[in-house]
């Protein structure tokens, strides 16, 4: 058995969104990303880099350089 779905991918700003043919003239919900958790994302991703790069030895050392709890 085999299973084709058409689509296609267009670059817009740097990201690749997939496009998929409409089916009964519904209109596709957009989804939004919260800010609040990419900006949570990054920061985690940023400290996790720090600590397998050397700079700090532990979560508390950073948190003191930083000046955050």
């Amino acid at each position: 058995m085999t299973v084709r779905v058409p689509l296609a991918t267009r670059h817009r700003s740097g990201r690749k969104t997939v496009v998929t043919p409409m089916a009964d003239a519904v209109v596709p919900v957009t989804a939004r990303a919260d800010s609040a958790s990419v900006k949570a994302l990054s920061r985690a991703l940023r400290y996790q880099r720090m600590l397998d790069e050397g700079r700090y030895a532990s979560i508390t050392e950073m948190a003191a350089a930083g000046k955050i709890e």
